[in-house]
């Protein structure tokens, strides 16, 4: 451990360990992977196909020294030296142009996933080939609206392939239209909240008989996240009240089977392929819980983001 006393490093925090790949190392990713390494999770992998650039600066957790420097390793050589218990390591590779059998390997050596990215394509790839590998993923980012502040509303989407949950591709569907989300807009300290908020989903996927893990309920599967700036007139349907809130909000699964997961509203397709096997009892009761709340959520969605 590097000279570190093991016992004082974790004398007011027991570790809650595991492994975690993390999808993208900017703004939202840098800031997860520094608290989950505090939190005991170990190994860490980071991968990132950019380099630190001046305008990532002011919500970044890398400073200048850092710049043009490839984000993934710089930001795995920070947390070993600043935390020497966690075994971080960093890559610079974009994920989606890995061969398939690498992706894979990632994937499936970690207990949890994480796509942070600014790309829809790559988030629909890690979502993939976490159903294949039936790894939980977690897909964090912030909304990004001409309505709206930037970084105002932070959004976690979880997917665990042994429940009966949604997908991202299921959740994509039903939220296009609304505002984008993306990783890395917004100041600093509303980034570091959904970064905070983020790495709670995290520990409650690794650790399911620990306490965090009461924070999942299988019918609600995203968390919308309010910052402490002043509520734009565009949310203010959801969050009717000024600075930090939060609310869970329930997916639905898509009326067609998904293209990712096979799932949809009505169970005539299951699992398919390479894909976890779900008890089919409880995949009927999920979507049809899904299927009576439909009209729910798209109202949420459509009262903070009406058309017109």
């Amino acid at each position: 451990m590097t000279g570190l006393d093991q016992d004082r490093v974790w004398a007011r925090h027991r570790p809650l360990t595991g492994a975690v790949l993390v999808v993208g190392a900017g703004a939202v990713g840098g800031f997860l992977a520094e608290e989950l390494a505090r939190i005991g999770f170990s190994p860490l992998v980071l991968v990132d196909p950019e380099r630190l650039a001046v305008e990532n600066l002011l919500r970044h957790p890398l400073g200048a020294p850092a710049l043009d420097r490839p984000k993934a390793p710089a930001l795995a050589a920070k947390i070993r030296t600043d935390f020497p218990p966690c075994a971080a390591t960093g890559l610079q590779a974009d994920f989606t142009a890995l061969p398939a059998d690498e992706r894979r390997a990632l994937v499936a050596s970690a207990d949890v996933v994480v796509a942070a990215t600014d790309s829809a394509d790559c988030q629909h790839a890690v979502n993939l080939v976490a159903l294949q590998t039936g790894t939980p993923a977690v897909f964090p980012g912030v909304w990004v609206d001409p309505r709206i502040r930037d970084a105002e509303v932070g959004e976690i989407l979880w997917v665990d392939p042994q429940r009966p949950t949604p997908c991202y591709a299921c959740a994509a569907a039903f939220r296009r239209g609304a505002a984008d989300a993306q990783a890395a807009r917004g100041a600093r300290v509303d980034i570091q909240l959904v970064a905070l908020a983020t790495a709670q989903v995290v520990t409650a996927l690794a650790h399911a008989e620990d306490d965090h893990a009461a924070i999942l309920d299988p019918e609600r599967t995203a968390i919308y996240l309010h910052g402490f700036t002043p509520t734009s007139a565009g949310v203010r349907a959801t969050f009717p009240l000024p600075g930090l809130s939060s609310r869970p909000v329930r997916v639905p699964f898509p009326t067609r089977p998904c293209p990712a997961c096979r799932r949809s509203r009505f169970p005539s397709l299951g699992p398919v392929g390479d894909l976890p096997a779900t008890a089919p009892g409880k995949l009927a009761v999920g979507i049809a819980l899904a299927a009576l709340t439909v009209a729910v959520v798209v109202l949420l969605v459509s009262a903070a983001f009406g058309h017109g």
